[in-house]
């Protein structure tokens, strides 16, 4: 029974990384100009470590939401990397101090991304999937007013998060 465990697990992780090259295979054809973006938004010039970082925080934030909700936490940090408000890159974007509840109380160390945080990179990478509206910020849905919902303008509601941006 163990064996077959491992065998599951072996199989699991080798389909969950020949989807993740995929991805990455994609994204080295678009950047040599075979593909091209039908989308107005921003670059999608990103390396491997940090298609990992999107994949991760995609994980760490939106674990039980759908491939859209992940994909969406995912546009979340591209549009504050495609901001002037926000700092440049994705990991500065994830690392900046009380930005990601997940990335401050360690969840974000503790996840490794499956498979369907990596179709989610995929719909934004690749397929220029964009339902973000410019969202900046996200927070789980509630109905208790917050800071988000008092000092930024909510855009809509997806799954059990409410994305926003600024007034």
């Amino acid at each position: 029974m163990m064996a077959e465990r491992e065998e599951y697990l072996r199989a699991e992780q080798e389909s969950e990384q020949a989807f993740y090259n995929a991805v990455l295979n994609a994204q080295v054809e678009q950047n040599m100009g075979t593909t091209i973006s039908k989308t107005g938004i921003g670059s999608m010039d990103w390396d491997a470590d940090e298609a990992y970082m999107l994949a991760k925080i995609a994980m760490a934030e939106a674990e039980g939401e759908d491939t859209e909700g992940k994909a969406l936490v995912i546009l979340t940090v591209l549009n504050r990397v495609w901001s002037d408000n926000f700092p440049n890159t994705i990991k500065e974007v994830i690392e900046e101090e009380n930005a990601f509840t997940s990335y401050t109380n360690g969840r974000y160390d503790r996840v490794e991304p499956n498979e369907d945080c990596y179709r989610a990179l995929e719909m934004v990478q690749v397929q220029h999937w964009d339902e973000s509206h410019g969202a900046l910020y996200f927070e789980r849905t509630t109905d208790e007013d917050t800071w988000h919902s008092t000092h930024l303008k909510e855009l809509f509601k997806h799954g059990n998060h409410t994305f926003y941006t600024e007034k």
